[in-house]
């Protein structure tokens, strides 16, 4: 079901340096779609969806095909770039498929996070066409790493491509007190916390 254009849930932004951007009331999640993702990335966009949600984790995610659906439907000129809200993730070791990753897992932190973000913006590009230099509006952390260091280490790397590469932080998975903790030291503060919920537990 496709959403109007007219509803988004407008999200300030968190530094005088950052866009304002509108995200959509529903996300098309592409999780899970494998060889058949940028068909129905496509399918969603010309549906009406003007939000996509991927991850740089190839074990559950096809992000160079979410890619390839995106920039079929802006070569076709109904949709234009900045009117989309994309989204995607970072996602740690313990999150990756060992043998299919985005970044040298013996890496440092910061070279892991640089290296996964370079590959998204490479799968998320615009058509060559159009001379656009590729952005994302918002990369989630896809979950907290095993410490609050490492977390801060990720988070501090990624505020590094804010706001010309990626215009807003957020993050996925996180209990409160360590979202408290990261909001605090952050310099550039979580725009987005991305949970599921369950009616039988209200939280995952």
């Amino acid at each position: 079901m496709a959403f109007p254009t007219s509803s988004p849930l407008n999200l300030p932004a968190t530094t005088s340096a950052q866009p304002e951007t509108k995200i959509p009331r529903f996300i098309y999640g592409t999780a899970w779609k494998k060889e058949r993702t940028a068909h129905l990335v496509a399918q969603a966009l010309r549906a009406g969806f003007w939000g996509v949600d991927t991850a740089a984790q190839p074990r559950h995610y096809r992000e160079d095909l979410v890619g390839d659906g995106l920039r079929e439907v802006l070569t076709e000129g109904g949709v234009k770039r900045e009117n989309l809200y994309i989204q995607t993730k970072f996602t740690s070791i313990g999150g990756q498929d060992p043998s299919n990753l985005p970044y040298d897992p013996n890496a440092p932190i910061p070279t892991q996070v640089k290296a996964s973000v370079a590959s998204s913006l490479h799968n998320l590009r615009c058509p060559d066409n159009t001379n656009q230099d590729p952005y994302i509006d918002c990369l989630v952390m896809h979950s907290p790493l095993p410490t609050l260091s490492q977390t801060l280490e990720a988070w501090t790397t990624l505020e590094q491509f804010v706001p010309h590469k990626i215009h807003h932080l957020g993050i996925s998975n996180i209990q409160l007190p360590l979202l408290e903790a990261l909001y605090d030291a952050a310099t550039i503060k979580p725009s987005v916390v991305q949970n599921r919920f369950y009616p039988a537990t209200r939280f995952d």
